[in-house]
């Protein structure tokens, strides 16, 4: 069996983490006490979420990105009075 891919705090210190050393589940990357956790969290994100539809409006009330300039490729260099 493989290891659990999750790190865990050092007590009394915040910013040292150490690999988990326990085994994972059979069909997880994880631990029970890890996977547990991983799907704690995301419930929790899930069921507090807010709906947003904003970037849906905001992609839709935007107007082509090629419509004024078309879609050619600007190269950048010595022909456009660069030099290296």
């Amino acid at each position: 069996m493989k290891r659990c891919w999750a790190y865990q705090a050092i007590a009394g210190c915040r910013s040292a983490w150490v690999p988990c050393v326990r085994e994972a589940e059979e069909g997880s990357r994880f631990c029970a006490r890890h996977g547990r956790a991983i799907e704690g969290a995301v419930l929790g994100a899930l069921i507090h979420a807010e709906a947003r539809d904003e970037a849906v409006t905001i992609y839709e009330d935007l107007a082509p990105w090629n419509r004024e300039r078309g879609n050619r490729r600007r190269r950048r260099g010595p022909e456009r009075g660069k030099s290296f």
